[in-house]
């Protein structure tokens, strides 16, 4: 008898462990799937990337205004220092473009937990944070503008997918290629122009012995 209950106890309490662990397994792939399906959500929200763009290029005007105190004309908004208070979306858009974020004015940027909390809504990684700029600044121009800031941030949103990769692999591939057709064509301009040289430097002796 009790061996029977013995082993009855350790069957049942081995029955519940595993039941539990089932339990708890469905409940962890549940709330997985349930993110997943939540941010693919936000990455396919077109009014969440425009609203977060809004502010950024409020945050970023806010740091311009700091920036430059003695930029403000007559009949300018406080909010936008430099244009008149009728001024219109078209208006706005044209002197957003002309702000110039350097890494300075990126820096101040970046330290505003309002501005890090935009990028963690946007699903923007914390590793890919660390050299934002650097990865923005595509032409190493050592600045970045409005447009450059918002669509280059719009690329870093969710997890990189194999498309991606792809996508840069092929577009490398052409790269090479142009390379290398710009190299052999300028292989062929150096052939064609020491092949005429040597051609002049012929006739000028030939001249040179007939005389």
């Amino acid at each position: 008898v009790f061996v029977y209950s013995l082993s009855y106890t350790a069957m049942t309490f081995g029955f519940c462990n595993v039941i539990a662990a089932i339990y708890v397994e469905n409940t962890m792939k549940a709330a997985k799937r349930s993110e997943v399906n939540a941010k693919r959500q936000r990455l396919n929200d077109p009014q969440l990337l425009a609203q977060k763009s809004a502010c950024l290029v409020r945050m970023a005007m806010e740091i311009w205004r700091r920036q430059h105190p003695n930029i403000q004309a007559s009949g300018s908004t406080s909010e936008v220092p430099g244009l008149p208070r009728s001024a219109d979306a078209n208006q706005v858009q044209e002197f957003a473009t002309k702000i110039q974020i350097s890494p300075d004015f990126f820096s101040e940027l970046r330290d505003d937990p309002e501005f890090r909390r935009i990028l963690q809504d946007l699903d923007v990684a914390d590793e890919d944070q660390e050299d934002l700029f650097e990865t923005l600044d595509a032409d190493n121009s050592g600045v970045l503008n409005l447009e450059e800031l918002i669509l280059g941030i719009s690329k870093l949103r969710g997890e990189s997918r194999r498309a991606d990769v792809v996508g840069v692999n092929l577009l490398v591939r052409n790269v090479q290629a142009l390379i290398l057709e710009f190299e052999a064509r300028m292989v062929e301009i150096h052939e064609k122009r020491t092949n005429k040289r040597q051609s002049t430097f012929v006739r000028n002796m030939r001249r040179m012995s007939v005389r």
